[in-house]
């Protein structure tokens, strides 16, 4: 005779037959008799009626089963606590560790398998770790009837959907099938129609993110699922989706990295969109840089995060040498991208680059100690000044030779202009404009800006619109940002940046048809890992042709400081090694004094205690006409003070001229002037910031 259980196959989550042999008179073996006295079949027909009992009822038996198993181990663990053996404390931590393991282990698997109780087993078993986390320090009938209620409460559905079998009617007493009624037992959920019924429940539903939209052609690849994604015709764009990224990913119950929203490669149309959740994340540790990664003009990244191809920056095009910026906060890594670009682009032999960083290298040593030219704002003025020489003799140059646009080579290689924190250089709204042109025509003359910045908004350009799409209209990387500013500022930026995860190197670039690069996110490549060659390393590596002769003359247009660049001590990494080793022997560097020391490099802190102070005589008299280039001496005036004076009453009114009149640095000019205008020799118009002789 053979008793049938209708059951739950863990292999094909279907529910199938499972036979039960019994021994019976056909079968060679000799059914026992029914005898109080044969005590041997009686044992053996309850072994037999237990087992098909348990088997039967092994779903409803299940919550049962945890909770003695949970009991279990707290008396356990009271029992060796009060035998000394463990101090309560130490068995809560092994309670507690113990507990989180078997949790996650059984909550991943039954994810695995779209089980729809996750989220109760979950609540479940969070609530036993617990329970077990209290036991130690005692366990009393309360405690076993608290867990007892708390499993009822969340196993009353589960019992309800998973009833016993009853006998069917038809069969014989001893043939008996107990079936489970399919109308009661719903049919797990397959993982891509979890994630359909989710994105109907909690996106596409009114008030949605997504409201109206649909996710249809399902997909599984090697790390996840695809969907195409139809929009709300005519009330949503890809762009509304890349804005609502990190309600799309709670509302699936998934991080913000593992989803990823593009436009369509089948479809013209921004309504819709290929819709990808990651599950099996490639870009997952550290993703080490190894080397430069270059194809022609485009510079290699790091992977996508559905592990389809590299991110790139494109570099250089036919004819043109494209600019580009990084957003990012701090500590998220966009020095690490910006090494990653310039390494790469210095591997062709054809490019150098400058390096600009207002936190005097700190940003990147590497980049500073690595550039043809690095300075700080204390030669920003120089610097760009030298940058727009460049580019007129450039442009000359072309007009000249008849050509049209520009193409790298050893020869004539492009100039890569990095820029740090460049809402400081950019803030000026004189210089705003000179960078504007330096973005807006070096893409055909070989000169491109790399910007670098927390902050998208369009003061961070200088309030400068031609220098921000200049600089966007080439390349977008955003990173994790958690400025309040950043959403939304950004023409084009349609990622906010605060919802993107804090992972380093985890970016956004913002990629569109002119460009040839998806919109999608990547992992940069660490130029700084643990243990291995950094960019120090591989800068070093890499071919430095030089700038071209054209170049190199022009820069003496606009002064001597790039071609001193390597052998002034007060500038660049130089002057930085410089006023430290300074302050470290107990002096104060003179350009980091208000005022001016005669005749000395660096005063000793003695020397500034005791300096005698000076007093400016306000309502000075006035120059005569017969010498109109030069004041009358005043009283208290140091030479450099009565210098910039004279200067100011010969009409000259903007620090920059002055810089060049009197020979002094910009902050010494800077600290003079203040000092005149506080005493009332000289006075600043409000339009144009300039100069003039007080009357």
């Amino acid at each position: 005779m053979t008793a049938t259980i209708i059951g739950d196959d863990a292999a094909t989550d279907r529910y199938t037959a499972i036979p039960i042999e019994r021994p019976t008179e056909a079968s060679g073996t000799e059914a026992p008799r029914s005898s109080r006295w044969d005590v041997e079949g009686t044992i053996a027909r309850t072994r037999t009626d237990v087992y098909d009992t348990a088997v039967r009822l092994r779903a409803q038996i299940g919550p049962h089963a945890a909770v003695g198993a949970t009991v279990g181990a707290g008396l356990a663990l009271d029992a060796i606590v009060a035998t000394g053996g463990l101090t309560p404390g130490s068995a809560a931590m092994m309670a507690a560790a113990a507990s989180a393991a078997t949790v996650g282990a059984i909550v991943a698997r039954a994810r695995r398998r779209g089980s729809e109780w996750v989220q109760r087993m979950l609540i479940g078993g969070a609530g036993a770790g617990l329970w077990l986390t209290a036991a130690p320090y005692g366990v009393g009938l309360g405690d076993a009837a608290m867990l007892v209620a708390g499993e009822y409460a969340l196993a009353a559905r589960w019992w309800q959907a998973n009833r016993p079998g009853y006998p069917d009617a038809d069969c014989e007493a001893d043939d008996t099938t107990f079936l489970l009624d399919p109308e009661d037992i719903p049919e797990p959920l397959t993982p891509v129609e979890q994630i359909i019924s989710d994105w109907d429940e909690y996106i596409a539903c009114a008030g949605g993110p997504l409201h109206n939209s649909r996710l249809i052609a399902p997909q599984e690849h090697e790390h996840g699922f695809a969907f195409t994604l139809q929009l709300w015709r005519g009330r949503q764009t890809l762009a509304t989706a890349l804005a609502a990224l990190d309600k799309l990913a709670g509302g699936l119950g998934y991080g913000v990295d593992q989803v990823i929203v593009e436009q369509h490669p089948a479809f013209k149309s921004t309504a819709t969109c290929k819709f990808q959740l990651i599950t099996r994340s490639p870009i997952s540790g550290d993703i080490v840089f190894t080397g430069p990664r270059r194809r022609g003009g485009l510079l290699e990244l790091g992977p996508y995060a559905d592990g389809s191809g590299e991110a790139v920056y494109r570099l250089y095009t036919p004819g043109s040498m494209w600019s580009g910026v990084v957003i990012g906060g701090t500590g998220i890594g966009k020095s690490r991208v910006v090494e990653n670009i310039v390494i790469s682009a210095l591997s062709g032999g054809d490019t150098e680059f400058w390096y600009l960083d207002p936190a005097r290298g700190g940003s990147s040593p590497a980049l500073a100690d690595a550039a043809d030219w690095f300075v700080t704002m204390d030669q920003i003025d120089e610097f760009l000044d030298t940058a727009i020489a460049e580019l007129d003799a450039r442009a000359e140059e072309n007009a000249v030779e008849g050509w049209t646009g520009f193409t790298p080579s050893p020869q004539r290689p492009g100039l890569l202009i990095a820029v740090e924190e460049c809402h400081n250089p950019f803030a000026d709204n004189v210089r705003a404009v000179k960078w504007a042109r330096l973005a807006r025509e070096g893409r055909k003359l070989g000169i491109a800006l790399l910007c670098v910045s927390q902050y998208p908004g369009l003061i961070t350009f200088g309030s400068n619109e031609a220098l921000r799409s200049s600089v966007m209209e080439g390349n977008a990387l955003v990173l994790r940002s958690t400025s309040n500013q950043t959403g939304g500022l950004m023409a084009g930026l349609t990622v906010d940046p605060k919802t993107l995860p804090k992972i380093p190197g985890y970016a956004y670039v913002q990629g569109s048809e002119e460009t040839g690069v998806r919109t999608a996110p990547f992992r940069n490549r660490n130029t700084e890992p643990a243990g291995g060659p950094g960019a120090a390393y591989w800068l070093a590596q890499q071919p430095r042709p030089g700038l071209d002769t054209l170049m190199v003359t022009a820069t003496l247009a606009a002064g001597t400081a790039y071609r001193d660049r390597h052998t002034s001590t007060d500038t660049g990494r130089a002057g930085s090694r410089a006023r430290v080793e300074a302050l470290r022997n107990g002096h104060v560097p003179a350009d980091m004094l208000r005022g001016e020391p005669e005749d000395t490099a660096v005063v000793p802190l003695a020397d500034i205690v005791g300096f005698p102070e000076f007093r400016l005589i306000k309502n000075a008299p006035e120059t005569t006409a017969a010498t109109p280039s030069a004041a009358r001496p005043v009283e208290g005036l140091t030479p450099s003070q009565q210098s910039v004076l004279d200067a100011v009453s010969a009409g000259i009114d903007r620090p920059r001229l002055l810089e060049e009149r009197v020979g002094l640095k910009h902050r010494q000019i800077q600290n003079i002037l203040r000092d005149l205008l506080d005493a009332g020799l000289i006075t600043k118009a409000a339009e144009h910031g300039r100069y003039q002789r007080a009357a």
